[in-house]
């Protein structure tokens, strides 16, 4: 069976998906730099006190937001903030190695 065809535009950076990597930024400074993803979703979550279809909407959009900055396009606008320092395939989410130089303040 073949592949639906891709019908969604580009992902782009947005004030909600720039917050959302904030958020997650911050998570994985807390965590020392790298956290499995469901540790980092886990913690927002529990921070925003979000939980039903509120907490699913918001796993989403940390993911595509994660996403987005982990791969963006040229034409995203987003920078590069995160990695997947075990492979594409892996859950470990990780800030880029600039990203993880910067202080914070």
């Amino acid at each position: 069976m073949a592949p639906a065809p891709r019908n969604r535009r580009p992902a782009r950076l947005t004030p909600v998906k720039a917050k959302l990597a904030a958020e997650i930024r911050q998570q994985l400074v807390d965590q020392g730099g790298a956290a499995h993803r469901d540790v980092v979703i886990g913690r927002i979550l529990q921070r925003k006190g979000l939980n039903g279809l509120a907490a699913d909407r918001t796993r989403r959009a940390l993911l595509s937001a994660f996403e987005l900055h982990a791969h963006p396009d040229p034409d995203s606008g987003a920078p590069h903030l995160f990695d997947l320092p075990f492979g594409p395939d892996s859950h470990r989410w990780a800030l880029d190695e600039p990203v993880r130089r910067r202080p914070t303040f």
